[in-house]
């Protein structure tokens, strides 16, 4: 997709319905990336050597997920992160294809705390790394402020934002929404992402503050994992009302199992539920702001 056409697409969005902007995949802008050619992410060597020997520290989420009771993290080496991984090597193409099923996400996951590096600035931390990734032409684009109300809105930001997310196969992301446009590029390994539209937030009943006094209103307080039977109802989580849950499972949603060299745009707003298949590398672009190049230039080819 060039980049033209995605400024025409987000430009026209309003005009597709009360949903406006939908999220979708496209494939090919990765296939020459350093990270998944010349400089492979899915290779334990190379990381640890672009590490100091995996020696530099990194912070982890510990549990579940970050809306669960027991959660924590951890600051710990690069190292010992790959160690925790349990099976550093991502798996080839076709194995992903196989794993990434309706069968394999309902297998429960095992219920043991695992270690997640997300959200985090690991290329501002580790520069070299950076060099792997060359940021996306579709994030210097206009985009449209959020659907809902342009108080929702993060401050422009003069380059995109991005942060790395490296853990094993059971990693959860619980269903939230973010004030920024997202492409979420999967570096190594498989992810199931689910999506709602921002026109359905109050029925996602997003959360309050929590003990601690946190706004977590951008979080929901359905677990997409547990309404499903993905997994079991975690300590000191109150099932839903029998009510709100029929209408959460009538929502209409969007969903996808990114693959290794795909990449999702997320439309401000949107609500996303992602769900690590296998040891999974993936990268987020998040961006607003105006950034468009005038169409008279040229920007690149299309690629999907």
């Amino acid at each position: 997709m060039s980049m033209q056409k995605f400024q025409q697409y987000m430009d026209e969005g309003t005009s597709r319905g009360p949903n406006g902007l939908l999220p979708f995949v496209v494939k090919g802008l990765m296939n020459d990336w350093p990270a998944m050619t010349t400089r492979p992410w899915r290779k334990p060597a190379y990381l640890l050597s672009r590490t100091f020997g995996g020696r530099r520290l990194v912070p982890v989420e510990v549990g579940r997920t970050y809306v669960d009771e027991g959660w924590g993290q951890e600051l710990i080496t690069f190292r010992a992160l790959l160690d925790r991984l349990e099976c550093p090597e991502a798996p080839n193409e076709s194995e992903v294809r196989d794993e990434g099923t309706q069968e394999k996400i309902n297998e429960p996951i095992n219920p043991k705390p695992v270690s997640y590096l997300a959200q985090h600035e690991l290329f501002t931390q580790l520069p070299i790394l950076r060099n792997d990734i060359p940021t996306p032409d579709l994030c210097y684009t206009s985009p449209p402020p959020h659907p809902l109300s342009r108080e929702l809105d993060k401050p422009e930001t003069p380059l995109p934002l991005i942060n790395a997310w490296l853990g094993p196969a059971g990693t959860i992301t619980p269903l939230h929404t973010d004030s920024y446009h997202n492409l979420l590029a999967q570096v190594v390994g498989a992810k199931y992402v689910r999506l709602y539209s921002p026109h359905d937030t109050e029925a996602l009943c997003p959360r309050g503050e929590d003990d601690q006094g946190i706004d977590m209103h951008n979080t929901s307080a359905f677990d997409v994992g547990v309404v499903e039977g993905w997994d079991e109802l975690p300590d000191g989580e109150v099932a839903r009302d029998e009510i709100e849950l029929e209408e959460f499972r009538g929502l209409k949603y969007w969903d996808c199992i990114l693959e290794e060299g795909d990449m999702l745009y997320i439309p401000i707003g949107w609500w996303h539920y992602v769900r690590g298949l296998s040891v999974s590398f993936s990268v987020s672009f998040w961006w607003n702001g105006d950034h468009f190049i005038s169409n008279d230039e040229s920007v690149g080819e299309d690629s999907a």
